[in-house]
């Protein structure tokens, strides 16, 4: 009989569940079943179950294949010297789907492995017991679904209040707990150092134009600790600038759990959704929501050329036809003189335009927009002057503690607390540490803005023309240079036309008719001009 089995002949599986009290942690569920389980074993079995046949689980998983300890059992039930596992309720073993409770029953049934609970004992081998087992993992699994409804209600109510309900908070924030009307609830509290990165990052990437990879590369050589890893990634960059958590909204179902079917195997996956739903969170914002739009309508702007390839064109992604799509530029081995066409113009029809000339047309713009500039530039939410002196003070308080750290570290080896190689490793690392900082430091203090608020715009400007007009800057840096200016400029010209006698009603701008078959007229360009604010 069961009650005869020694205790080295069985295992003990401890496991939380969903319907256990939310107030307790994993370790003291397990602690009380484990209590529970100590004593029953006391009463009916012979002798203490060893520490080595206690399996707990602390991974939380709907299936089988995400609990490791689980698994581990599975396969330790081989042992033919193994009878019996040992859990408070059938339930604990799986609530998993029908394939779930079909492997776990074949496994235990056909190893010849009873299962024994503090209310029943069941012998698979016994087709009413193996029909009572199969009924209550069902029963298991139906809860689940239904706690899972009900959870996700819950969830969806308390983002609608406005709380951070996610586990890890975004990049400038803390999670904390605030009472509101006699209840807890998950919000955000700004981290005054991380989000003064955060402001800056907006900064470089909208009011500096700098593209995502630059600002890694900044940031990095700042000596700024990234969210996760040693370096910055463009990747986390892009989140962080189209996360609305940091214009004080909270969001819901960004990345929706997905069952996809791939070899025959049903997977999970979690998708980014570009459709998701906001509201207001009881959290601050860090950035103005004119500036995260801003960052919006940039994103996509830039030019996504390869990295063995070089920008040749200043106006690439910001001139565009009529039609919408962009202008490109071409050159010819004739040596005809380079132009501007539409990409779509086989069936636009726009005339094309000399590259030369559309340059002329932009500085003409620009003079022009230079000598009647008289319309101040409105104050951003934080200046780039504010955002360095931020900087500069966050790296000077760490290389203060740095410097307390070094002179502790020497107060301990001086009191020969430490061995020597210890020290030795400690110093180096305090060393390279603060030599970084001191390094970091030093160029954000040069690169700290001077230029005079008021005049700022208009320094863009003549900025932008000067390096339009000198041949030996690169395309690209005339580009980013532009882009500091435009938004986007959208460009006309119908079909140049053939002047012949027969033709000579058309405009009387039109070139004389010297040649037999006649001349070609291109009537003038239109510019729609959209500048950045």
């Amino acid at each position: 009989m069961w009650h005869d089995f020694h205790s080295d002949e069985i295992f003990e599986y401890l496991r939380k569940s969903r319907s256990d009290d939310p107030c307790l942690s994993v370790e003291e569920v397990l602690k009380k079943h484990e209590r529970i389980l100590r004593d029953y074993a006391e009463k009916h079995l012979t002798g203490k179950i060893p520490e080595n046949h206690i399996f707990r689980e602390i991974a939380s998983s709907e299936t089988i294949d995400g609990r490791p300890e689980l698994l581990r059992l599975l396969k330790s039930i081989e042992d033919t010297r193994i009878k019996a596992v040992l859990v408070v309720e059938v339930q604990r073993l799986s609530r998993g789907d029908l394939e779930d409770a079909g492997r776990l029953i074949k496994l235990l049934r056909y190893t010849n492995t009873k299962v024994i609970t503090p209310q029943k004992t069941y012998d698979l081998q016994d087709e009413y017991d193996r029909d009572i087992f199969e009924r209550e993992l069902k029963r298991g699994n139906e809860y689940l679904e239904y706690f899972k409804k009900i959870q996700a209600r819950g969830r969806l109510a308390s983002v609608q209040e406005g709380n951070y309900i996610g586990s890890i908070p975004p990049y400038g924030y803390d999670k904390v707990f605030v009472t509101v009307e006699k209840k807890k609830c998950p919000t955000l509290a700004e981290n005054n150092a991380q989000a003064e990165v955060v402001r800056m990052i907006f900064d470089l990437y909208v009011n500096k134009d700098m593209g995502i990879v630059r600002i890694a590369d900044y940031l990095d050589a700042l000596g700024i600790a990234p969210p996760k890893g040693v370096h910055w990634s463009p990747a986390a960059l892009r989140d962080m600038l189209q996360n609305v958590h940091y214009i004080g909204k909270v969001r819901w179902n960004r990345r929706k759990t997905v069952n996809v079917v791939e070899n025959q195997e049903v997977l999970k996956t979690r998708p980014t959704s570009e459709q998701y739903l906001t509201f207001d969170g009881k959290h601050t914002p860090i950035i103005s929501d004119e500036l995260f739009e801003a960052a919006q309508k940039k994103h996509g702007r830039n030019p996504r050329a390869k990295s063995d390839v070089t920008v040749r064109n200043p106006l690439a992604s910001l001139l565009f036809c009529r039609c919408g799509r962009a202008m490109s530029l071409h050159t010819y081995k004739d040596r005809s003189a380079p132009r501007l066409i539409c990409d779509d113009q086989t069936h636009c029809h726009s005339g094309s335009v000399r590259h030369e000339e559309m340059i002329d047309c932009i500085c003409e713009i620009m003079r022009k927009c230079i000598a009647d500039f008289t319309v101040k530039a409105d104050p951003p939410v934080k200046s780039s002057r504010q955002t360095h002196t931020a900087l500069i003070k966050h790296l000077e308080n760490k290389l203060d503690t740095l410097e307390k750290k070094e002179l502790h570290l020497w107060e301990t080896y001086s009191d020969k607390q430490m061995p020597e190689h210890i020290f030795q490793t400690l110093k180096d690392k305090l060393q390279k540490e603060r030599s970084e900082t001191e390094t970091a430091l030093t160029l954000a203090q040069k690169s700290v803005s001077t230029e005079n608020h008021h005049d700022r715009k208009s320094l863009r400007f003549s900025d932008a023309l000067a390096a339009l007009k000198n041949p030996d800057i690169s395309a690209a840096l005339k580009n980013r240079y532009l882009k500091t200016i435009f938004e986007r400029i959208i460009y006309h010209r119908e079909r140049p036309v053939r002047i012949t006698k027969e033709r000579c009603s058309l405009p009387s701008q039109a070139p004389e008719i010297s040649r037999p078959n006649g001349s070609w007229y291109s009537p003038p360009f239109e510019l729609d001009v959209f500048f950045r604010k």
